[in-house]
């Protein structure tokens, strides 16, 4: 399992730090459903020279970002050339399938939860397909991470969780309503699920790298209630409709809480779609699509 860098991550013209904060989640995510006869390794570029020249792989699965497509594609035919079966997902493949397709055996189009599980069983079986596109969006089944393949020691916060996939919001500006169309855009998992997660991370500090911790409210409450009392602290993301609802923000600083990542899309107070409407009610005045304030979590 290979993520490939991003151009600016390897360059001696960029600062090369910021790609090594977080290890990769998703990778790892897959590899839980890996049975345990499987060996399996997880390369990340952006925090190590990638092995090329190692045995010789049954299957070769790259996460692809629009950044790292060319690198990504280079890696893919490299590994195809040498025999091996190469898959390729992430938000580039589901942008441009039929780009991506050029380079692989099997395209993963949307989330992998429901979809990786079937490739493995078709793959098993000598049957794997083409494409396989995500239609049931659930966190349920979803297995333990493999942390242990993630190698902590080079990465600066390597105590990062995901709870929850995609967003409520349907802002226009955002690559997730394309990711996630044909299915439920947001979702969580089962609160005892991801308290579970939290308690196999070492240390008090986490980061929940969610695209809106926040989005659902009932799910938020009952996690952060769980939360009270592990002495854990802890970093989020959400958006400005999240921090004008004081008893959600207390009870989340009370499990732990110390800094909210909110970003601004825009601070023109004119709409961005027909459908959009502006009732913003504090100080600033935000562009909101579809009524909910508009944010951004890159």
């Amino acid at each position: 399992m290979i993520l490939p860098a991003l151009t600016e991550a390897v360059s001696p013209f960029f600062r090369p730090i910021k790609y090594s904060l977080f290890p990769p989640l998703g990778l790892a995510t897959l590899a839980g459903y890996l049975s345990e006869e499987d060996e399996v390794s997880l390369q990340d570029e952006h925090v190590e020279r990638l092995e090329l020249d190692d045995d010789e792989p049954e299957l070769v699965v790259i996460q692809v970002y629009i950044t790292s497509a060319r690198r990504a594609y280079d890696l893919a035919d490299h590994y195809r050339a040498r025999g091996a079966y190469v898959a390729l997902g992430g938000l580039h493949v589901t942008s441009l399938p039929a780009e991506a397709a050029a380079h692989a055996d099997s395209i993963f189009l949307g989330p992998g939860e429901d979809i990786w599980p079937q490739f493995l069983a078709d793959f098993r079986r000598g049957q794997p397909k083409p494409v396989y596109r995500s239609q049931v969006r659930t966190l349920e089944a979803l297995p333990p991470i493999r942390r242990d393949l993630i190698k902590r020691h080079l990465y600066l916060v390597p105590n990062s969780i995901v709870v929850s996939r995609g967003c409520p919001h349907t802002c226009d500006f955002c690559y997730k309503e394309a990711f996630f169309a044909g299915g439920k855009g947001f979702y969580t998992q089962r609160v005892d699920a991801a308290l579970a997660e939290i308690a196999r991370l070492p240390g008090r500090h986490l980061y929940f790298l969610d695209d809106h911790l926040f989005g659902d409210v009932r799910f938020a409450e009952a996690l952060f209630e769980g939360m009270r009392g592990l002495r854990r602290v802890w970093q989020a993301a959400g958006t400005v409709s999240s921090v004008l609802k004081p008893a959600l923000l207390e009870k989340a600083v009370a499990a732990g809480l110390r800094s909210l990542f909110v970003g601004f899309e825009t601070l023109n107070p004119r709409p961005c779609a027909p459908r959009a409407r502006s009732r913003t009610s504090t100080a600033i005045t935000t562009r909101r699509c579809g009524g909910c304030t508009a944010w951004a979590s890159w």
